[in-house]
């Protein structure tokens, strides 16, 4: 057993080799024979004899190096072929390197270390098997990469349940089963390793479990790459010959999309039907958070992939954290795409543009950019050249870009919207009793896809809630319906806020004085009272925010101004701003103006003649009803302290009227 031994640890050591240390440990232990240098030697000797000329065992000063030129041994040819696996993974070539790593695998057979000491086993078993289970992962890796979901649930299913705490596997096997079109069944993964982690680890899932979880949700889940998660997806039809090394790399195409027919429609004229004798101009999809923008462009990517027959590509401005990705790293994957392997390292960030803007000037390619902030340099890439196309994702219109198209996103029609949520839980709008659940829940989410996502969620992942009792509660105003919208890591909430803290202070500051009339619709007069602006100001503002996504445009008064709309699931997101950052006299004081202005309108209203004072009491209910619908839907809305102004107001009005 010794000689296998040191043979096994010589082999596992590689061109390092072992010290006289090491050996005994990895023979003995602790607790090593006084002969232990003369049984090292006759161990070598009897090696040397079996092994004849096929391995080197070198002396060096303190223990011995194992030299096997020519000889191939398990443990080595898996590294050898492991590596050849990763350099084909970076290059994208998902086939070779998928059969490289299962060539490396069947170097496997059985337990490693089989047969030797139990030291060398509490040595090296350990790091041996993660190798082993590092490797399925990699594999897994290239299997997604080439829509293999189905081969990944049936290998690992079984190792999930073995290695619990494995959440790389986890969210291989989450992704494989999206693949495979059951998005429940990967919720149901996710939730339980959640359980297993807080019950036997007392802690949450990490960055790759709860990034692949957020992704699901959202309905951006694609392939991953070696070490990151999501990333990239399957390989499209590589480029023609001329243009070598361009290959197309899209996410996965959303499997319950729906809705967004109108958008499509518009994008494939304009991305298959562009002016041929001038470069097109970039399109733009932008909205607020939540509102699809990344499942839009990457649907309409793959619908039109075949105008674009030199590679479509897929580059995310923004990390997980929506931090903005360093703008080489962005260069190096797109220039990896383009041509098969990132710039060397004497190249600086103008080679790099230099390098993308001659290969994009060359044949025709869709560049989706994803992501895109107000300060991010796209122009590079926008004004590339020949005949690509560029999409961009975001929240600006990037108005001030050449011959832009942009496509605004707002909320979903009402048949789309119970189209995508019923899409997503299978269920039907009876389902728990109500007939009306489904249109009941789109009108609380605000027909927002993100908020239906959510829902969505929330209903897949607990089966015993019916549509009716989740719309109960999100009704409920006791509730803060901010956390139904909280699933794992999909937080409609939270991607408002950042929408939110995003915007320059000033606008922010608007946002929290249109939040305390505590309605969803705003009228021009309420909005300057309540930033205490003349009429023109508050119009320069309103329109600023309308830009931002904060607010929509609903209709428009008699005397011409807009009335714009806050969402509901905006206001709940401000109205904790405000408890948060103002003090309570700030809101009072816009009370009293925005009531202030109220009575004055009131008082401007056509006066009461004479001969009309007769029936003074029906004059005035004719004149405030006139007058109330250009008034805020509801106005401080369940407000104790408005009802009673109101009341006062009221009061005011008709004593005036009987002078």
């Amino acid at each position: 057993m010794r000689p296998r031994t040191l043979l096994a640890a010589l082999v596992v050591a590689g061109d390092r080799g072992l010290g006289q240390r090491e050996i005994r440990t990895a023979l003995w232990g602790t607790a090593p024979p006084a002969t232990v240098r003369a049984q090292v030697h006759t161990y070598v000797s009897r090696l040397r004899r079996a092994l004849g000329g096929r391995a080197e065992f070198v002396r060096t000063h303190d223990g011995y190096v194992l030299r096997l030129d020519g000889v191939t041994v398990d443990y080595r040819e898996c590294l050898r072929l492991s590596a050849q696996a990763r350099t084909a993974f970076a290059e994208g070539r998902y086939e070779e390197s998928s059969a490289r790593f299962a060539e490396a695998l069947r170097q496997w057979r059985g337990r490693a270390l089989t047969g030797a000491t139990e030291f060398l086993d509490q040595q090296e078993g350990p790091r041996l098997e993660e190798l082993r289970l590092s490797l399925l992962e990699e594999k897994a890796d290239a299997d997604l990469g080439l829509g293999r979901g189905r081969e990944v649930v049936d290998e690992f299913t079984g190792l999930v349940e073995k290695h619990p705490f494995r959440e790389r596997m986890r969210a291989q096997l989450m992704t494989a089963l999206y693949q495979c079109g059951r998005q429940a069944d990967a919720i149901a993964v996710y939730r339980k390793g959640r359980a297993v982690l807080a019950e036997h680890l007392g802690v949450d899932p990490g960055e790759t479990l709860e990034s692949t979880f957020h992704a699901l949700l959202s309905g951006c889940l694609s392939a991953p790459q070696v070490g990151r998660l999501p990333s990239t997806a399957r390989v499209l039809p590589a480029a023609p010959a001329g243009d070598h090394g361009s290959h197309a790399e899209l996410p996965s195409d959303l499997l319950d999309f729906a809705g967004r027919s109108a958008e499509l429609a518009l994008l494939r004229r304009w991305l298959r039907d562009p002016h041929r004798d001038v470069p097109p101009g970039p399109v733009v999809i932008t909205g607020i958070a939540g509102s699809g923008k990344s499942v839009l462009a990457v649907r309409a990517a793959h619908q039109n992939a075949a105008a674009f027959p030199d590679g479509c590509f897929f580059l995310r401005f923004r990390d997980a954290s929506g931090r903005p990705r360093p703008l080489p790293a962005v260069l190096d994957e797109l220039l990896t795409g383009l041509d098969g392997g990132p710039p060397t390292a004497h190249q600086g960030l103008e080679d790099r543009l230099w390098l993308v803007r001659q290969r994009l000037a060359r044949g025709r390619r869709l560049l989706v950019l994803d992501d895109v902030g107000a300060g991010d340099p796209v122009d590079a890439l926008v004004s590339a050249g020949g005949h690509s196309q560029v999409v961009i994702t975001g929240r600006p219109r990037f108005a001030d870009l050449p011959g832009v198209r942009v496509l605004a996103l707002g909320a979903l029609p009402q048949s789309e919207a119970v189209a995508l949520l019923t899409g997503i839980t299978g269920r039907t709008t009876a389902a728990g009793g109500d007939p009306h659940a489904a249109e009941r829940l789109v009108h609380l989410c605000d027909r927002h896809p993100g908020a239906l996502r959510a829902v969505a969620a929330q209903l897949t992942a607990k089966p015993h809630w019916t549509p009716g009792r989740l719309a109960d509660r999100l009704a409920d105003h006791r509730r803060n319906m901010l956390d139904l919208f909280r699933v794992g890591g999909l937080d409609v909430g939270e991607s408002l806020r950042r929408h939110y803290a995003e915007l320059p202070e000033p606008l922010r500051r608007a946002l929290r004085r249109l939040a305390m009339l505590r309605a969803q619709t705003v009228s021009v007069w309420s909005a300057a009272a309540a930033l205490e602006l003349s009429h023109g100001e508050t119009e320069d503002v309103l329109e600023q925010l309308v830009d931002a996504h904060m607010l929509t445009v609903t209709g428009v008064e008699q005397d011409g101004a807009f009335v714009l709309g806050l969402s509901r699931l905006l206001l709940c997101v401000l109205t904790e701003e405000v408890e948060r950052t103002e003090p309570e006299r700030v809101s009072a004081e816009v009370a009293v103006r925005v009531l202030a202005s109220w009575r004055q309108r009131l008082t401007d209203a056509d006066p009461v003649t004479a001969a009309e004072r007769y029936d003074a009491e029906a004059h005035l209910g004719g004149r405030l009803a006139e007058v109330l619908r250009s008034l805020p839907a509801g106005p401080f809305a369940g407000s104790a302290e408005f009802c009673r102004a109101c009341i006062r107001e009221l009061r005011a009005a008709r004593t005036a009227l009987h002078v």
